[in-house]
C-alpha cells in the first residue's frame, strides 16, 4: 500500500470516529452546559438552538407507554417522560421529573408550543406530542 493510500485510509478512519463521537453527543454537545445555562429557570426550545427538535428522545428518555393527552394536575408515567424530554432534550432546566404535570410542566409546555407555533395553552394533546417527537 502506498503512502497516499494509507494516508487516505487514515483519514477517512479519523473522519468517521469524530462523526460517531458527533453523533453519540447529539443535543448534549447543542444545549451546551455552561453555568449560565444552569442557573436560567427555563431555556426555550429555541433558545436551546432545538426549534425543531431530535430524535434524541428514544436515547435519553426512554419510554414504552402510550402519549395521552396531558394537562395541569396529571400524574403518570406519560408526565415523566413529558418532563424527561423538555429537559434532557430542549433544554429546560426547572422541569423537575416527578411525573406531576404542576406549575414549571405547565409554564415549560406554554414556552415549548409558542417555540414551535402551536396555541400556548399548556395542553399536550396530538399536535403537542408530535412536536416534541418530530
Amino acid at each position: 500500500m502506498s503512502s497516499r493510500s494509507a494516508t487516505g485510509v487514515r483519514g477517512r478512519a479519523l473522519a468517521a470516529a469524530l462523526l460517531g463521537c458527533a453523533l453519540l453527543a447529539g443535543p448534549a454537545v447543542a444545549l451546551g452546559g455552561g453555568t449560565a445555562a444552569a442557573k436560567a429557570p427555563a431555556r426555550s426550545a429555541e433558545a436551546a438552538g432545538l426549534r425543531n427538535g431530535v430524535n434524541g428522545e428514544w436515547r435519553y428518555c426512554p419510554y414504552t407507554g402510550d402519549h395521552p393527552e396531558l394537562g395541569n394536575g396529571h400524574a403518570n408515567d406519560a408526565v415523566g417522560h413529558l418532563q424527561c424530554v423538555l429537559n434532557k432534550v430542549y433544554g429546560y432546566r426547572n422541569v423537575a421529573t416527578d411525573k406531576i404535570f404542576g406549575a414549571a410542566t405547565l409554564a415549560a409546555v406554554k414556552d415549548f408550543q409558542q417555540s414551535v407555533g402551536l396555541t400556548a395553552d399548556g395542553f399536550v394533546g396530538p399536535r403537542t406530542w408530535a412536536a416534541l417527537h418530530p
